[in-house]
């Protein structure tokens, strides 16, 4: 919060506020990054030596490439704001002058190299800056375009705008007929459902109820048939209990407890 209210400051022309609501920020967060700013702002109260100060503390060595470009930028002005137009030239005439630095051209070091070239009246060196300064100069970094008389730079929205994109076709999801043909297949599946209890009642498990009810000479009759089926035995061979299970009128209670209880006797 106070390092973006000393931004705004320093942007409205407010450079008191903006060195102490800054120097208030690198207290508190530790970073380096706002001391172009401060020492800029030194520089608008009429005390560019506070400046130079700045550029020569320990803190300043820890910055990174653009704000280490930015402090020099101010540095060159608070020489030229002290008189020494050279020094502040000489300042300037750094690698990046001529490099490309993280991939792009320094225009802000340009700009400011032109003035200063200006300020030591070598008007054809600077217009040569200057203009090689608002022809790359696309995104309004500087004012060298209407120092030359030209109209500024148009900046490209930060957003992209619905003309530019790539049309994409939209494709409708919703179905009115997907309720119904839900509703159709319920009844197709209720009815294949009801068709096979009436065809196949003989598959249906009975309930306990009903196997309770059941005859019990029934049973007898079924096993009676089971052991009819089976191999004869001899009279002297034929177990007792196989001739008590098929004479006996009455069943056993295993017998009904068995039946009474196995649910996958069907009717």
């Amino acid at each position: 919060m106070r390092e973006t209210y000393g931004v705004l400051a320093y942007r409205a022309g407010d450079y008191r506020t903006a060195v102490r609501e800054l120097r208030t920020a690198l207290r508190i967060t530790g970073r380096t990054d706002v001391l172009p700013l401060i020492a800029d702002s030194e520089r608008g109260l009429g005390r560019p030596e506070r400046a130079l100060d700045i550029a020569a503390s320990d803190e300043a060595s820890n910055l990174g490439v653009s704000a280490a470009i930015e402090l020099m930028i101010v540095v060159a002005g608070a020489y030229a704001d002290t008189g020494d137009t050279e020094t502040a030239l000489r300042t300037l005439e750094i690698p990046a002058l001529r490099q490309k630095v993280d991939g792009k051209w320094q225009v802000r070091l340009w700009a400011a190299y032109a003035e200063l070239l200006e300020r030591a009246d070598r008007a054809e060196e600077a217009r040569r800056w200057l203009t090689l300064a608002a022809d790359t100069d696309t995104e309004g970094l500087t004012d060298a375009a209407e120092r030359l008389g030209r109209p500024a730079p148009q900046q490209e929205p930060a957003v992209p705008t619905w003309e530019d994109d790539e049309q994409v076709p939209v494709l409708d999801a919703y179905d009115p007929d997907a309720d119904a043909d839900d509703d159709q297949d319920a009844d197709d599946d209720s009815d294949e459902t009801d068709g096979l209890t009436a065809e196949e009642p003989d598959q249906a498990p009975l309930p306990a109820e009903s196997l309770e009810g059941d005859d019990p000479a029934d049973e007898s009759e079924v096993e009676t048939e089971e052991f009819d089926d089976t191999e004869e035995f001899d009279d002297e061979e034929t177990p007792a209990e196989v001739e008590d299970a098929v004479d006996s009128d009455e069943p056993s209670e295993t017998e009904d407890s068995a039946v009474a209880e196995d649910p996958e006797v069907r009717a």
